[in-house]
């Protein structure tokens, strides 16, 4: 198996087929939007985001899927960052499934069908939100931060875009852009503990959707399925659950 070089990336953009899991991961490697390494061997691909999501493409045969077990989701692998492989493919479901330590998962991906942004009420004047400058960048702490999916500020502020919703200059919820591709953006979310269920990640995400439409991009998004207040929040957005999948992990 093969570690491409930045120049070849493009010439992977045609294998890359619309799949239960999106393409918006993986078309922001290839398009060069975001980080990640792509592995190919003969017409089989892999394609690792830098925030640890990973594609596969091509035939998959028993030899490709071995080396990546060795590579990244064996025990003794040593890896810069986390792997989480996402297949609707019954063949590399099952091929994992006989290997020891590895941890199978579910999520679920929604769509956004409506033709233009549906924008609810003012959240409380003590709460402002504010797109995500490098300031807010270094303030905003959490799990799905920018930082899950770009590099640094430097690389989040001129590719990507986001909004914050700021308490008294504290960073307390935000939706940002996880994943960028020419046609959509995947919209991450998070809203600090002790300022749940308050509306902020929607005035947040609701901001995060207009700047979809206003790049002429679908807004996407996913979560997994144990994540509940999630998929509350983007079917309270508008969103439609439209296909599911598994995540391979060690």
């Amino acid at each position: 198996m093969e570690k491409l070089n930045l120049i070849s990336y493009q010439s992977i953009i045609q294998q890359i087929e619309k799949t239960p899991c999106g393409t918006v991961y993986p078309l922001s490697i290839t398009e060069m939007s975001q980080y990640g390494d792509i592995y190919k061997d003969d017409e089989s691909v892999l394609l690792w985001h830098y925030c640890g999501f990973a594609f596969l493409y091509g035939p998959c045969d028993n030899f490709f899927l071995e080396e990546i077990y060795k590579m990244f989701l064996s025990s003794r692998s040593d890896l810069p960052r986390r792997f989480i492989l996402f297949s609707a493919n019954p063949k590399v479901i099952e091929f994992f499934r006989n290997k020891p330590d590895i941890v199978f998962g579910k999520r679920y991906n929604f769509e956004y069908p409506f033709e233009s942004p549906f924008i609810r009420g003012e959240i409380r004047p003590d709460y402002r939100v504010c797109q995500i400058n490098k300031d807010i960048f270094h303030k905003i702490q959490g799990r799905i931060t920018p930082l899950f999916s770009w590099r640094d500020a430097s690389e989040f502020l001129s590719r990507g875009m986001g909004y914050c919703v700021l308490h008294r200059e504290k960073a307390v919820s935000w939706a940002f852009s996880a994943a960028v591709s020419r046609d959509e953006i995947d919209i991450g979310i998070e809203t600090a503990q002790d300022f749940r269920q308050m509306g902020l990640g929607l005035a947040a995400a609701e901001k995060m959707i207009q700047f979809c439409f206003e790049q002429r991009k679908r807004p996407v998004w996913s979560c997994d399925v144990n994540n509940v207040a999630s998929q509350k929040t983007a079917e309270k957005l508008g969103f439609v659950k439209h296909s599911e999948y598994v995540t391979i992990r060690r």
